[in-house]
Parts: C-alpha cells; structure tokens; sequence
C-alpha cells in the first residue's frame, strides 16, 4: 500500500507539472507570437491612416489596440513571478507613450511616420525577446519535466525491486504464522481420526484458528461421550445377552443327554441345531465385549512367552467339527516359533482368522495355514478357497460391521467383527495385519508380529 501510494504521488507530480509547467510555457510562447502580429497589425493601421486619414483605419488601429492590450494581460499573469513579467509590463508601458505620443494632434505627418517607425520597431523587438524567452521557457519546463520524471522513474523501479522481497518476508512471516496453527488443527484431526480423545485441543494463532480449536475441543468431548456410552452399551448389551444365553445352553445340554427323558432321531438332530446356534450366538456376543474392550482403549497385554505352533493346532481342533462337516480340507505348514506376547489375546487373532476362512470356504473346499519366521517377525498367513475379497475392499474389511460384497453359497450373516477385532489384538503387539494378492481363488490374510516388543508389561 505504501509503494503504490508513492508511486501514484510521484504520478500525479509529475501529471501536475506537466500540465500546469507546460501548458503555461506553451500559453506564455502563444500570446508572444500574438504580440508580435497584434503590433504588426497596429503599425499598419496606423502607417495607413497617416497616409489616407480615413476614420475607419483608425477605428482598426484602436481595435487592435485593445486586442493587444487583452492579450498583454493574459500574458501578464501567465508570467507572474518570472523574467518575462518585467519584459511584458516594459512592452505594455511603452505601448502606452508610443500611443499617447501617436494621439497628439499638432503631430506633424513626417514626425508622425518616424514615430511609428521608431515605436513599432522597438515594441517588435521587445515582443521578439518576449518570445524568445518563451522558448526557452519551454525548453526548461520540458528538462525540469525530464528530470521529474526520471526520478519518478528510479522511485518505481527501487520501489518494485523493495517489493520483491518485502513480499517474500511478508508471504514467509504470515507462512509462519498461518501454517503452525493448521498443523495443530491437522495434527489434532489425526488424533480425532486415530479415536485419541484424551487429550485436549488448543489452537494457537489468529482468533478464528483459536475458534476452530475450541470447536474441535468440543468435538473431541462429544466423541468421548459417544465412545463411552458405545462402550457401556455393548457391555451391558452383552451381558444381558449372555444371560438367557446361558439357561438356553444349559437347557439344550440337558435335553441332548437324555436327563428329561430319552429322545428320538428327529429330536436329537433339532437339539444339536438348537445346541450349534446358541454356541455360535455366543460367539457373537464374545465378540461384541471384545470390539468393545479394544476400542475402548488400547487392549491391556498380559506378556508371556507364546509357542505359536501348538496355539494354532490347539485352534485348528476346536473348529475339527465345522471343518468336517463342510468337508474343508486343512493343510498346516507350521513352524517352530515362539514370541512374547498375550496368548489369549493370539488365540482370539487366529480364531477370528481361521472362523472367517472356514465362513467362506464352500463345500468340499480348502484352507492353507501357514506360520514362518523372516526378518524377526513370526509370519501367519491364512489361505482360503471362497469368493475372495475386491482388491479395493482390502482395507475395508478391517473396519468393524463390514461384510463386504461377496457372499459364500450357504452364507449366515455373523457379525463383522471377527477382523475387526484381529485387527485391534494384532496392532497391540505392535504388529500389522492385511489382505495380500496370491494365485489362486480365495483371499489370503497375513499377520506379522514381532519376536520381540518394544515395551514390557505385567
């Protein structure tokens, strides 16, 4: 703002005198040229009534007369304080005695005619020098003008090279300013995201970053609030669940052995139904308090050293019955490997891993277990024989209630919480969990977890 003010004051100078230097200058070369045909026209009106006396010349002579003495005093004025005032006040006196001397009637006519030679022949050259005055008026305005303008010139230049890094500090200064409060906003938008919701929100800078801090503040306390009744919700849920749940299991026990009386074939099959479904029923609500404990807070470890091999096989026999009656096909690839870590916790990852395998593998398909070591880190990968998962579901399948599109002929709809919840276990061991291309049908999920953590715990 202060460069383009200098430079439309330096503008408007420079406008200004050319305006009012110049065209003075040029008023002032003007009425001297005037002066000079205004005399020439009064010597000859004059020379002719001599000769002729005819009234009507002379009314010429006193017409030119008072056009010569209009355009004296314009050009008086246009010459206020300078050298040419003097020399048009010096014409416009002698003009006067050269006119009173010229009116007196006992003027003889020779005497007459000398007199206005002598006269008219001074004023012209008074008016010539007027004139030429003028001229280098002009020239002078005209370098005074040049040099006004070559300093406005060097001004703008200096003030366009200033602003060059004047605005680099400016755009570097308000960078800085601007760019450490979005960072906190961005930064506390990643913890929002990342479900932190413990730590306050404050925004440092201007009032209106300050405004959006205290917003997102208030956003984290409403999203705390939301997760804890989520919590409270799938805990009291669960537990009211797991109730009636467990009368209708000890129910079905009692009736499938027999102690209210024996049954027959068809009763026998309906209780094992009824026996299959409340065991899967309570699967699902295992699954909702372990979603709910994980995204709760971070699950709590319980280390100890953990035999991966013997932990799969144990798995794998729990799943014996479901395997045999969709005649799935297991082919383990198990090596000897040990880490430290929450066996419970791995257990649950390689139940939820195996359960969905064995979900969308059709009849008569095939499992593949796999568990290595490479690079410190124990690799479990979980191959099966389903419709496989679209590659842009990849991460999704991760996120909690997600089914995904695909379905297995025979699909009974479970939870979408099994990956989820592996998911949650695995990075807790400061693991990572995802879905990896391989040939064949299917999907296949690999686990890589350390040998060793970083942290210790009771």
């Amino acid at each position: 703002m202060i460069a383009l003010a200098l430079a439309v004051l330096y503008i408007d100078r420079l406008v200004d005198q050319s305006q009012n230097a110049v065209y003075q200058a040029v008023e002032a070369t003007r009425g001297s040229r005037l002066l000079i045909s205004q005399l020439n026209a009064m010597e000859r009106y004059a020379r002719q009534y001599l000769v002729l006396r005819d009234a009507a010349l002379l009314e010429a002579y006193q017409t030119s007369r008072e056009d010569f003495q209009a355009t004296s005093r314009q050009l008086l004025a246009l010459t206020r304080g300078s050298e040419q005032e003097r020399q048009v006040a010096t014409l416009i006196a002698t003009e006067q005695k050269l006119f009173e001397r010229f009116s007196k009637s006992d003027l003889q006519a020779a005497d007459a005619d000398q007199l206005l030679a002598d006269g008219f022949g001074d004023l012209a050259e008074q008016a010539r020098g007027i004139l030429n005055v003028s001229s280098r008026l002009i020239d002078h305005q005209v370098e005074i003008l040049s040099r006004t303008a070559s300093e406005a010139q060097r001004v703008l230049f200096g003030l366009a090279f200033a602003l060059v890094p004047l605005t680099l500090l400016s755009v570097a200064g308000f960078t800085t300013l601007i760019a450490q409060p979005i960072r906190q906003v961005v930064h506390a938008i990643r913890r929002l995201g990342s479900g932190n919701f413990d730590d306050p929100i404050s925004v440092s800078g201007p009032k209106d970053l300050q405004h959006l801090g205290h917003q997102l503040d208030w956003l984290r306390q409403r999203l705390s609030d939301l997760e804890q009744q989520k919590a409270k919700f799938l805990q009291h849920i669960s537990h009211e669940l797991k109730t009636p749940l467990t009368a209708i299991r000890e129910s079905v026990d009692l009736i499938a052995d027999g102690v209210v009386g024996p049954l027959n074939e068809q009763q026998q099959e309906i209780a094992g139904i009824l026996e299959s479904n409340a065991r899967q029923l309570q699967g699902l609500i295992e699954d909702l308090l372990d979603f709910g404990t994980a995204q709760s807070h971070t699950p709590p470890l319980y280390l100890t050293r953990v035999p991966l091999k013997p932990l799969v096989n144990g798995i794998v026999k729990n799943h014996k019955p479901t395997l045999l009656s969709k005649q799935i096909s297991l082919e383990s690839r198990l090596a000897d490997v040990s880490l430290l870590g929450d066996r419970d916790k791995l257990a649950t990852v390689v139940d939820n891993l195996l359960s969905n395998a064995i979900k969308f593998t059709p009849v008569g398909g095939r499992i593949e277990i796999d568990l290595k070591k490479e690079n410190g880190q124990a690799i479990l990968e979980v191959t099966d024989s389903g419709p496989g998962i679209e590659r842009d579901e990849w991460e999704r399948v991760f996120e909690a209630f997600y089914q995904g599109r695909r379905r297995p002929t025979g699909y009974v709809k479970g939870s979408g919480l099994g990956l989820s919840i592996a998911r949650e276990y695995v990075l807790a061991h400061q693991g990572t969990i995802a879905v990896v291309a391989h040939d064949g049908p299917g999907a296949r999920l690999r686990v890589s977890l350390p040998l060793e953590l970083g942290r210790e715990e009771p």
